[in-house]
């Protein structure tokens, strides 16, 4: 969680308490009609944090990001007429003048026409073809490719867009039997798995009152990342990690996974034949799951 000792001390957890507080901003923005002036105690918050960040860590993507957004919130206030207090606009102005590096951040807008280039139909037929494979062929997966999948699966949501999600990647076969022993989900096909990836959330990305947001977060990270995969053209398997927590040393001591990480899941990759048989899986009717209140 987020306690001053440990912002001090440790640059995850000052990042992420950054990288959640300056995300309001940006969230009050994007709003149909923000409220002038908003949020001007958590701006000064941010401001007194990322210089303690700055003298600690130097200039980053995150701090031109925190620049990029204020400089968004100055623009947007000074448009509609607002008048900030001198001393919070000396504050701020004095804060933008020390560099002008900038990065993403703040604003950005999007036109509707282009905001989806596929259709319903055409994303139902992609995500039917997701499914979990355990027959893969002898090829070997490109590393780069999966790289790629994973530069995609970045896109997923996070709460405050803190994105505490983490890929551990696997290529040596030793390696990943050694990993797998301790997942009882790939019995029959574990030689045939070419590449291990385990997706991990670190808790330091998270406060004392969103235990479970680092598995909302995680999870959603995940899928992003296995329809990332089938769109590589590669076929993937998603592994359970549902350990006790002893077990769950144990994987993160032989997988070489720091303690403040947990375990999301394992995914094992591998090349497609050209033919080759999945399980059914038949869907629950939508009838089902859906209640129109």
């Amino acid at each position: 969680s987020f306690k001053e000792k440990s912002l001090k001390e440790d640059k995850s957890h000052l990042k992420y308490y950054l990288t959640k507080h300056y995300h309001i901003i940006e969230k009050g923005l994007a709003l149909p009609e923000p409220r002038l002036g908003f949020g001007q105690p958590k701006i000064l918050d941010v401001i007194a944090k990322t210089e303690v960040y700055e003298k600690l860590y130097g200039i980053d993507d995150l701090v031109c990001s925190i620049r990029k957004t204020l400089i968004d919130y100055m623009k947007f206030n000074k448009n509609e007429g607002f008048v900030f207090s001198e001393n919070f606009e000396k504050t701020v102005n004095d804060f933008l003048s020390r560099s002008d590096i900038v990065g993403k951040g703040g604003l950005k807008y999007i036109n509707k026409i282009t905001a989806s280039t596929l259709s319903l139909e055409e994303f139902n037929e992609f995500a039917q073809g997701r499914v979990s494979v355990r027959d893969f062929s002898n090829e070997s997966v490109p590393d780069g490719l999966l790289y790629s999948a994973v530069e995609v699966a970045r896109s997923a949501p996070s709460v405050c867009n803190r994105q505490g999600w983490k890929v551990h990647y696997y290529s040596d076969k030793v390696k990943i039997k050694e990993i797998l022993k301790y997942q009882n989900g790939n019995t029959g096909f574990t030689d045939v798995i070419d590449k291990l990836i385990i997706v991990t959330a670190d808790a330091k990305a998270f406060t004392s009152y969103e235990s479970n947001q680092i598995f909302i977060d995680g999870g959603l990270f995940s899928m992003n990342l296995l329809l990332a995969i089938h769109a590589a053209g590669l076929g993937s398997c998603p592994l359970n990690t549902c350990y006790p927590s002893f077990t769950e040393q144990k994987v993160k001591t032989v997988s070489e996974i720091p303690d403040n990480e947990r375990l999301i899941m394992m995914i094992g990759v591998g090349c497609l034949k050209d033919q080759y048989s999945v399980a059914y899986s038949p869907r629950n009717p939508t009838t089902d799951i859906f209640t129109n209140h």
